[in-house]
């Protein structure tokens, strides 16, 4: 029995931009949404809904050492050192991961000619037309007193958790697919992530210009560089074409560039929150979304500003919630979310 599809339809005409829709996507006044076969995409979707896979990594020294020698010169001088093996240079064994680490670990074992014509999984992609991907956002959650660890054997459980067609007036629709995401080592539970991808029929990317209107407590500016997208892509097993093949971005997919990967940018502001992060304190949680692209060579702004207190930034067990977004060369958001953090001898 094939299980029905979630289709969530639009509810007004006269909206152009709607919040909550992935980076980079405008509505185009007047187009009219061409058909697309729901029994094919209802079948794709049962035949991949709750279908787990494990990978098992080692969580290797030199892959974070590496990470951190990718995205520290970008960061704020202050950004907290990595105990080292004096001989190796390495970062020490044992030592707990940075959030956002893990995306660089669990490769798929997929070969080349098992992925899509973009490069990217072709497991996670639903069937043709809708083979234009961004990344829209996701749920970060650690396990403070029990995080990955350097050197350590840790698992990854992976699934598609959901998957849902979202019509949009004057276009055509998006198949959203939620990716589950559970990673263990030997003492149990240590991270997991929803991480949600937008699937869509090739279009004119434009950029909307969205201002967040907000101070900031703690800003840095940085410009990602080839070399730095180069070599996340390499680390996180990314193939994705987008981020390292100009002519591919352009030509294909119509960007002006190569693009920032959304989960470079929501590293990369976890760091910065690692940078002004009070003492005895960690993450617990990042909850954000993609809302406009950033590319290679143009200037990127990283912003956090800790909520007040009567918008629920502190609560009874000790945790802070600060607020995280992105910005773009235009001074338009790029991806915001939102962070708790918690004591670390909190359960």
């Amino acid at each position: 029995m094939i299980r029905s599809l979630k289709v969530v339809r639009p509810v007004a005409a006269s909206v152009h931009y709607k919040p909550g829709m992935p980076a980079g996507i405008s509505q185009l006044r007047n187009s009219t949404s061409a058909a697309y076969d729901l029994t094919t995409i209802n079948k794709w979707r049962d035949s991949v809904l709750g279908k787990k896979s494990v990978l098992w990594d080692r969580m290797d020294s030199r892959q974070v050492t590496l990470l951190d020698q990718t995205i520290r010169p970008h960061l704020p001088p202050a950004y907290p050192k990595h105990p080292r093996n004096s001989e190796l240079g390495d970062i020490l064994e044992n030592t707990a991961m940075v959030p956002g680490a893990h995306l660089v670990y669990f490769p798929s074992h997929a070969n080349e000619f098992q992925l899509s014509p973009d490069g990217y999984h072709a497991d996670e992609a639903p069937p043709e037309p809708f083979y234009q991907r961004v990344w829209a956002g996701g749920l970060i959650k650690c396990n403070t007193a029990n995080p990955l660890r350097v050197s350590n054997l840790s698992s990854q459980t992976k699934y598609i958790s959901d998957v849902t067609i979202k019509e949009r007036m004057g276009a055509d629709p998006l198949i959203l697919v939620q990716l589950a995401l559970e990673m263990n080592n030997r003492y149990g539970y240590s991270v997991s992530e929803y991480r949600n991808l937008a699937y869509m029929k090739p279009i004119e990317l434009k950029r909307k210009i969205v201002r967040h209107n907000r101070d900031p407590d703690f800003s840095h500016e940085l410009t990602p560089t080839e070399i730095m997208l180069f070599r996340y892509s390499a680390l996180s097993w990314n193939s994705h074409r987008i981020h390292y093949d100009v002519a591919y971005a352009q030509n294909v997919e119509n960007h002006p560039g190569l693009l920032v990967h959304g989960p470079l940018t929501c590293t990369l502001l976890l760091q910065l929150l690692q940078t002004y992060m009070p003492a005895g304190m960690g993450l617990q949680s990042f909850d954000y979304r993609a809302v406009s692209p950033m590319y290679c060579q143009q200037k990127v702004t990283l912003n956090g500003r800790w909520m007040p207190d009567h918008s629920r930034s502190r609560t009874t067990n000790g945790a802070r919630l600060c607020e995280m977004w992105a910005t773009n060369n235009d001074g338009g958001l790029a991806m915001k979310g939102v962070a708790t953090i918690v004591p670390l001898n909190s359960v």
